[in-house]
């Protein structure tokens, strides 16, 4: 009983951490356009996807400038801007 208790309290302080960081992020419509540090997921086939941020105009500028590094088996999906 004490074990699942501290599980369940570890589940709820991991979705807590999760929701505050995700509050940072602007993912609007209007958020697109705007300059700044722009957050993407990096799908990866037959690799690991990963978290990354890039510069950029817009959101679409930064993407080209991941999608140009990560190579052609990852494609960055914009999560948001950071604020």
């Amino acid at each position: 009983m004490k074990k699942t208790i501290a599980i369940l309290g570890m589940a709820a302080g991991a979705a807590m951490m999760l929701s505050s960081a995700a509050s940072a992020l602007d993912s609007s419509f209007d958020a697109m356009s705007k300059a700044g540090t722009h957050k993407f997921y990096v799908w990866c086939t037959g690799g690991a996807d990963s978290e990354q941020t890039a510069e950029g105009a817009n959101a679409k500028e930064a993407q080209a400038t991941l999608a140009a590094s990560a190579g052609n088996n990852c494609w960055p999906v914009w999560q948001g801007l950071e604020g």
